[in-house]
């Protein structure tokens, strides 16, 4: 029961929105029915040099298609996941061309790509790749310039290597078919081939593929059949066959393909959505000429499930019932290849040799037609009244797949702007000014003599105005808090050396969740130890609540390791909101640091109830307890009754320059009476 549900999330997901981007690029499909139309036009008022300018053009903008297809969906499927265009769009292109190339897959006028179908694909694997890895523009100016851009080549490589592969696939696929397609001689002149051709040609075209260039030995073949049969008729060799090139031409492409012309009245006739009216009166001046790309790719029919049953369903029928009408002798068969654009009504009159009756049977055509679309034009509506969950809803409607695409788009710019201003702000810091430490002393209520401080980086600009760590956001947006936190550690290293170790000092550092989770952050702490020659027991390690809620086995490795060497490892922000009590089951801290928020509720009963249960956990884990947050002396002594013996906050000491930090080392023996 829950495959129909998936199915349908799917659909909205991905497939109706595809259907949009082939709604984006509907000017260059209208551009290039309307040079057709012109370049007719024109041949028929005898200026063929200015018609065969505008033939030119459309096949220029047919080349192009493709191609087009292939960059919009690029962006619509990276957008859609949050991954920058400008990563994808080299990947699908590459895919696209060489695929193309490879097979053949390219017009005989322009050598381009010519094959919508595998313009999406490739689109498709292409965005999968990218967002499976996480890819991200290369910015010579970020810290991690030189390993994304070798972590890109190599991607990048193997991407080559799989396109290779699907191009050997594709090779094998359309020999297949190309097998296939000998082995059933399709032969539109017979009842049976003339159905398979019909839906050959609407199963293709509902994907978007010119069904007449993929079957197009079979058409050619029909057109040379129809002409010999027509010499001969005339010459009065032969009788004159009823399936030809203009029985196709005049009653199977009503409108254009799949006999649109119908489910333009239908739309007309039954549609309570103005926006589909008025893109149907919109439609009608090309729909006259045979011309429904508007209708096509502008309701749309392609890729659209509920459109293309009618779509290659309505021609079929149209075939049965043209063929059994002309094979009772009720309306004349075709006697001459009308030319396709012939407006309909028009067409069916000349093809039946001037005969009323080819009109009328046109006009049952049509209305045949409306009535096959009418239920699955309403179901894609919502309009059809039927009370009924599974049925697309006119909110639905209301809210289209547009207007959430073009949505997704602007955020995702908006995003990738934002992105590129935070790796500006970076850079900007890296390259000027320089980032520094400062150090709050945790003050042991107790024994004076013992001494520890938590490190807090800080930023100096160029003019020497010091900023917040607000700028630790920028970095975590751009995945460079490894980088951060490496460059901090070798800061606080370098300055422990001028705090007096030798009397058990230690000097904690806080680390983000890409870093204790990192594989190589145990290596890389041990290495830098060892280059200032520092004892690892002087060095903490202070991992935040929200870090440890990603990467169990990596963080508990990780911790267990510094352990082991003899670092000390707290959790910091203890009961700041996330699930704490689970974290001191799963991991062996030695230290637990109180958030300051919790003291915040110490003037109520409750508040200070959990303070003084949450001062107990020493009891049972063996961990020390260090107050966070401690401003007053109200809440020293109440921190101190709840037999806390460590502090930190302002109420001591703010964060201080390394320079003051160590002065107040100094200074610890005689601040003992206050403390106390």
């Amino acid at each position: 029961m829950r495959v129909f549900p998936s199915l349908r999330s799917y659909y909205d997901t991905y497939v109706r929105d595809i259907s949009i981007v082939f709604l984006l690029i509907l000017p260059l499909t209208i551009c290039n029915a309307m040079s057709i139309f012109v370049g007719h036009a024109l041949n028929f008022s005898n200026f063929p040099s200015v018609a065969k300018q505008f033939f030119d053009f459309s096949n220029m903008l047919i080349g192009v298609y493709p191609t087009v297809l292939c960059l919009i969906s690029t962006y619509y499927l990276s957008s859609k996941h949050s991954v920058n265009p400008m990563v994808v769009t080299p990947y699908a292109l590459a895919m696209f061309v060489t695929i193309s190339l490879a097979n053949g897959l390219v017009s005989g006028q322009n050598g381009l790509p010519n094959n919508p179908l595998v313009a999406i694909l490739t689109s498709g694997v292409a965005a999968a790749s990218c967002v499976s890895f996480r890819l991200y523009p290369l910015n010579p100016l970020r810290v991690d310039f030189v390993s994304s851009l070798y972590k890109q080549v190599a991607h990048f490589f193997g991407f080559l290597l799989l396109t290779m592969a699907f191009s050997e696939l594709t090779r094998a696929v359309i020999s297949y078919f190309d097998k296939y397609r000998d082995l059933l001689m399709i032969d539109p002149l017979t009842f049976d081939g003339g159905v398979v051709y019909l839906f050959i040609l609407g199963a293709l075209g509902s994907v978007g593929i010119n069904g007449h260039n993929f079957l197009f030995r079979v058409k050619q073949q029909l057109f040379e059949d129809t002409q010999l049969n027509l010499s001969a008729w005339e010459a009065g060799e032969a009788s004159l066959n009823i399936l030809g090139q203009g029985f196709y031409d005049a009653f199977l492409s009503i409108g254009g393909s799949g006999n649109t012309l119908s489910l333009l009245c239908c739309i007309l006739l039954f549609s309570k959505d103005r926006r589909h009216t008025a893109l149907a009166l919109s439609a009608l001046p090309l729909v006259i000429f045979n011309i429904n790309e508007l209708l096509l790719f502008g309701l749309p029919i392609v890729f659209n499930p509920i459109l293309i049953v009618p779509f290659i369903l309505v021609p079929i029928l149209s075939f049965v019932t043209v063929y059994g009408v002309m094979s009772l002798g009720w309306v004349n068969p075709v006697s001459t290849i009308v030319d396709w654009m012939t407006p309909p009504f028009l067409s069916g009159y000349i093809a039946t040799q001037d005969s009323v009756g080819g009109v009328l049977l046109q006009v049952v055509v049509v209305a045949l037609g409306v009535i096959v679309y009418r239920p699955f034009y309403l179901l894609y509506a919502g309009n059809s009244g039927i009370d009924d969950k599974a049925l697309i809803r006119k909110s639905e409607i209301e809210n289209s797949t547009m207007k959430s695409f073009l949505g997704d788009v602007n955020n995702s710019m908006g995003s990738y702007i934002n992105m590129h201003e935070v790796s500006q702000r970076v850079s900007r810091m890296l390259s000027n000014g320089e980032f520094v430490m400062f150090y709050q002393p945790q003050v042991h209520l107790n024994d004076p003599e013992h001494l520890s401080f938590e490190s807090l980086v800080r930023y100096k600009d160029e003019h020497g105005k010091l900023h917040p760590p607000t700028f630790v956001a920028d970095f975590q947006q751009l995945r460079a808090m490894w980088h951060l936190d490496t460059m901090v550690i070798d800061l606080v290293l370098s300055d422990m050396k001028t705090f007096p170790l030798e009397k058990g000092c230690k000097i904690g550092v806080n680390v983000s969740a890409d870093t204790i989770s990192n594989p190589s952050v145990v290596d890389y702490i041990t290495d830098r130890l060892a280059h200032y020659q520092l004892p690892a027991t002087a060095l903490e390690i202070e991992v935040t609540e929200e870090a440890i809620l990603d990467d169990h086995t990596h963080i508990a490795r990780n911790i267990a390791a510094l352990q082991e060497m003899g670092v000390t490892v707290a959790i910091d922000d203890f009961g700041s909101g996330y699930a704490s009590f689970p974290h001191l089951l799963k991991f062996n801290f030695d230290k637990v640091k109180l958030d300051r928020s919790l003291l915040l509720n110490v003037q109520e009963e409750r508040g200070q109830n959990l303070y003084q249960l949450l001062a107990k956990i020493s009891e049972v884990t063996g961990c020390e307890i260090v107050a966070e947050g401690v401003e007053t002396l109200a809440e020293k002594q109440f921190v101190k009754g709840c037999d806390i013996e460590i502090c930190q906050g302002y109420y001591f000491a703010k964060p201080l320059p390394l320079e003051e930090a160590v002065c107040w080392t100094l200074s610890a023996d005689e601040m003992a009476p206050e403390v106390k």
